[in-house]
Order: C-alpha cells, then sequence, then structure tokens
C-alpha cells in the first residue's frame, strides 16, 4: 500500500512492482513442518500484533480490568531492552495527523515503551482523573468515549549489536501478513494464533509457506526480540522496522 498526501507523489509504480513480486514469490510454495523458528516480523504483521492487544497500555482497559497491565505496571520493564514504541499523532508521515482529539485535548508524541519499560497510558480526560495523570490526547466521542492509539512508531532503543540479515539467516520464518486477528487472538490472556503469509528464507532464498499458523504469547514475544532493523517500514498503522523474534511455533505440517 502506498499513501501520500498528494496524488502525484503517490508511488503508483512502486506499488505495483511490489504488489507483482509478492504475487509471483507466493507462486512456488511449499508446506512447511511443524516446530519452533525464528521469526521475523514485517512492519504490518507487528504493528497488527502490537494494537490487537493495545489493551496493555490503554488505560480504560486497565481501570476496567480487561487489560494485561494493571495500575502498578507503569516503570516495569516488559519487552526486550532493544524496543521502544511511541504514538505519534502528529509524526510527518501520518496523512491523516489531527492536532486535538475528541474532547479537545492537544495529541502529542507520546512514549508507550521506552527501552523495554512501559512508560504511558494513553489517557482520556476521564481516565487520567481517575489515575491522577495528564490526558494524553487518544480520546473518541462517539457513543460513549473510547481511547485508541493514532500512529505507532517503532524503533530500536539501542542497536542490537547482531548482524541478522534476511540474506544470510537459514530456516527463518517471515511473516509478512497476519489473518483472522478477531478470532486469533485472546487479548485478555496475551495468547494467539494465527493464520500468516510468509516465507522460509534461507540465506536470502525465499520459498512461500502453505497454510501454516503461527502461535505463542505476547508478553513472552516482547520479551524475546533479538533484533530490531534500522530501516523503518511506512504502513497506514504507523512506523516500523522488521522485528527478529528468538522462535515462536509454526504449525504446518504434522
Amino acid at each position: 500500500m502506498r499513501l501520500n498526501p498528494g496524488l502525484s507523489q503517490l508511488d503508483v509504480k512502486g506499488c505495483l512492482q511490489e504488489a507483482t513480486e509478492k504475487t509471483l514469490s507466493h507462486l512456488d510454495y511449499e508446506a512447511i513442518a511443524t516446530g519452533k523458528y525464528p521469526v521475523v516480523f514485517s512492519a504490518e504483521a507487528f504493528l497488527s500484533l502490537l494494537d490487537a492487544f493495545s489493551n496493555m497500555f490503554n488505560a480504560q482497559s486497565v481501570l476496567d480490568n480487561r487489560s494485561l497491565s494493571t495500575v502498578e505496571s507503569l516503570g516495569e520493564a516488559i519487552a526486550s531492552p532493544l524496543l521502544s514504541v511511541y504514538d505519534d499523532a502528529l509524526h510527518p508521515d501520518n496523512i491523516s495527523a489531527e492536532t486535538f482529539d475528541g474532547e479537545g485535548t492537544p495529541t502529542r508524541r507520546l512514549p508507550i515503551i521506552e527501552a523495554g519499560v512501559l512508560t504511558h497510558f494513553l489517557h482520556s480526560a476521564g481516565t487520567a482523573k481517575r489515575l491522577n495523570a495528564q490526558p494524553t490526547g487518544h480520546a473518541s466521542i462517539g457513543a460513549k468515549v473510547s481511547i485508541g492509539p493514532s500512529f505507532y512508531h517503532v524503533t530500536a532503543a539501542a542497536p542490537s549489536g547482531s548482524s541478522l540479515s534476511l540474506e544470510t539467516a537459514e530456516n527463518v520464518v517471515f511473516i509478512d501478513d497476519l489473518q483472522a486477528l478477531h478470532a486469533g487472538v485472546n487479548a485478555l490472556q496475551g495468547s494467539f494464533s494465527l493464520p500468516f503469509d510468509g516465507w522460509l528464507v534461507n540465506q536470502g532464498k525465499k520459498v512461500s509457506i502453505e497454510s501454516a499458523t503461527v502461535a505463542g504469547d505476547f508478553k513472552t514475544l516482547l520479551n524475546s526480540i533479538v533484533h530490531i532493523e534500522a530501516e523503518p517500514e511506512f504502513t497506514p498503522g504507523g512506523l516500523c522496522p522488521r522485528v527478529w523474534v528468538e522462535a515462536l511455533s509454526i504449525t504446518g505440517e504434522a
């Protein structure tokens, strides 16, 4: 997908080329043996999983006891020290940037996870008052007030010191897109089991994977991050590099 505020700057050619390359790469597919594999998430895949478990940093979910976090979770290490996550409604790459939320609170760049530590919840005016905090500019007004992220910015808090690359790695599963998030995610328990589109990669050679699922625990996944690439990828939901996880369960052939 390509987005741009102006039609003349829209990279239609690049979009068509990427779509063609991905389609061709999936024509020659093979089954994968069930087991544990190192996994690389594309930007879109990682952000979709992060968003599926956004109750971790949603203050309303915390107050309703429908979150993987508690009020006491702020300041705790919940992920690898390599990971930092921000919500930045005013990021220059966000083409739908808004300067105020539904309640009139100014939006801003908010650190959610810094070097693996949970630093802020997303607040409305109401949740901020109940938790003795400041509104963060993440409220929407509908039938009731809801809270949600605006535009994620995932980045490496520090270099991993690793030379991991899809060009040299062996037997790595590269997940490009996660499916059935509405059915395969248990946000209250932190577990997920999801079909995906992706490839088994050996030293740069990609073989499309036929009908497989990836499963795990989201908190364990966050703590199993071993490498975050330097180059971010742009998606409608935010900016994020490829994220490498030590090992996840892949179910393919019996």
